[in-house]
């Protein structure tokens, strides 16, 4: 509608009030009739996702829950939790940053239990009950304090459940370490993890306060955890904010989230009540959430400018603080870049290339993943040193719950694997890996530094090395790095060194038959 006359103000104004109820009535309609998916596993195992156009479910893996505390917490604010004891640890003992071997991380399988799923934690657990705990919502038409219950009672919004893979913007971080220090510790490539999130969108929590639309004073929605939490800041608390665009955008499926895989949230993973903001950085999710509030500013939380940045590879700690390139806002990062990562050949693993092995193909395998809604579409290795592509095998279980929920968007990591012929091993000097998204982004062939090392994303590369094993011939595999204080690694001071106590066999492709496609074109410099 468009009114060109002062003389139709009071037509035009009763039409936006309109607009204003009918898109009211569209989202509450929305809402009302999507079925309620509470998170419940089922009998089979599995838990039913939410979904507008069919029904889909998604089976959980055994849970790994640790019996007793970790006596590495046990002197430590954290000495309540029990913790899984193979999660490596990156920051010692405390605060709990953490990420499971990369091999756990695989044989768990697409879903990821939360005992070893990634965690990244500022400071101290706070110790947070569900009875008791209160989500204050301010700067609305309806401020109110939410109860638990009443968050999961479906009053406030259909209670929704949806795989999403939640990554740290610091995954890899350790190889630009390697380059040169950043500000921030050693992640290696298991900073990844994938669950079925429970909760409420909070568009429908929006519109239940009385917030359906944007406005000049309704621009951003403000999120904060408990105060006096952390060291620094204002209010000690860890705080963010979203736009309120993204806020309402329902096929965004922002969540205030309390199940993780089926349970109520772990305290490591923001018990009783968190955020979750699918293909977003770890980072801008809250966990602990206590304040939401609505703003015509963004957050002025400490954590929200000297936290998530991506600066240009110019810029040091020095030139940060002199410069204020940290209140810049076109380097703050949201959406994850486009990434992957090899699970097989393993670090440190043999294949043997003798007669008497039988191994005459190798496997390989991994992982890949892209923020912002989009789909991993392919994923691809090299074996002469990025000259030439070869297509993987891609598993994308997604594609079905995307279906079954009406969009194209894809929140979810992807796999993939292949088979190499063995007699080209002892020809290969390394083995790459990059993922293409359904933009036609692609992954970088070099590391680009960057003062916080996040998102990090070039070609991840697997040095092949040839060796003489008391069977004979062989190849053993070397990742870039190992994660935290763990040694290994062709970009570490322990580059090109075989360690025998660490030595696992390399798996022979399941089918024994390499791919035959050959490659259509070479690159030449």
């Amino acid at each position: 509608l468009w009114f060109r006359s002062r003389t139709n103000s009071a037509l035009a104004c009763h039409a936006q009030l309109s607009i204003t109820a009918c898109l009211r009535t569209v989202a509450m309609a929305t809402s009302l009739c999507e079925s309620m998916r509470d998170g419940t596993i089922l009998p089979d195992g599995t838990i039913s996702v939410s979904g507008l156009v069919d029904e889909a479910c998604v089976a959980m893996p055994p849970r790994q829950d640790a019996e007793d505390v970790d006596a590495r917490d046990a002197d430590t604010p954290d000495k309540w939790i029990k913790r899984h004891k193979d999660m490596v640890r990156l920051t010692g003992r405390h605060p709990f940053n953490s990420e499971p071997p990369l091999r756990t991380l695989q044989e768990a399988g697409w879903v990821t239990p939360p005992s070893i799923h990634v965690v990244r934690n500022h400071g101290a657990v706070p110790q947070l009950s569900w009875e008791n705990h209160r989500l204050k919502i301010t700067g609305v038409p309806r401020p109110c304090e939410l109860t638990m219950d009443e968050l999961a009672s479906g009053n406030v919004g259909a209670v929704v459940s949806i795989p999403v893979t939640f990554i740290c913007a610091g995954n890899r971080r350790k190889e630009q370490n390697m380059t040169k220090k950043t500000i921030g510790f050693n992640w290696g490539c298991a900073a990844v993890g994938n669950s079925v999130w429970t909760g409420v969108r909070l568009c429908d929590v929006l519109a239940y306060v009385g917030v359906e639309r944007q406005s000049r004073e309704h621009r951003f929605v403000c999120f904060e955890g408990p105060e006096g939490e952390l060291p620094q800041g204002e209010t000690g608390s860890y705080g963010t904010s979203i736009d309120m665009g993204w806020a309402l955008d329902r096929e965004r499926d922002v969540l205030l989230a309390f199940k993780q895989n089926g349970e109520v949230l772990t305290p490591d993973h923001g018990a009783p009540l968190r955020t979750l903001l699918p293909g977003c950085i770890g980072g801008r999710m809250i966990k602990w959430l206590c304040k939401m509030w609505v703003s015509a500013e963004p957050s002025k939380n400490h954590y929200h400018f000297f936290d998530n940045r991506v600066l240009p590879p110019h810029v040091d700690a020095q030139l940060a603080q002199e410069e204020g390139w940290w209140f810049k806002p076109e380097y703050i990062i949201n959406h994850m870049n486009i990434n992957s990562a090899m699970f097989e050949p393993r670090h440190n693993s043999v294949f043997r290339l003798d007669n008497d092995s039988q191994n005459s193909t190798l496997k390989v395998s991994g992982y890949a993943y892209v923020g912002g809604g989009l789909k991993i579409i392919r994923a691809e290795i090299s074996l002469d040193m990025g000259k030439s592509w070869e297509i993987a095998n891609l598993s994308r279980p997604e594609d079905a719950i995307a279906e079954a929920r009406g969009t194209d968007k894809h929140w979810c990591w992807a796999w993939w694997e292949t088979e190499v012929d063995a007699a080209r091993l002892l020809q290969c000097k390394e083995i790459m890996c990059r993922a293409v998204d359904s933009n036609q982004n692609m992954q970088p062939m070099f590391l680009t530094w960057n003062l916080m090392g996040m998102m990090n994303n070039c070609l991840f590369r697997v040095k092949v090395h040839p060796m003489q094993t008391p069977g004979g011939v062989a190849v053993w595999f070397e990742h870039p790095t190992q994660p935290g204080a763990e040694t290994g690694g062709w970009m570490t001071d322990d580059a090109g060194i075989f360690d025998p106590a660490k030595a696992s066999d390399a798996a022979p492709g399941p089918s024994g038959v390499a791919p035959k496609r050959p490659v259509a074109a070479i690159w030449r410099s």
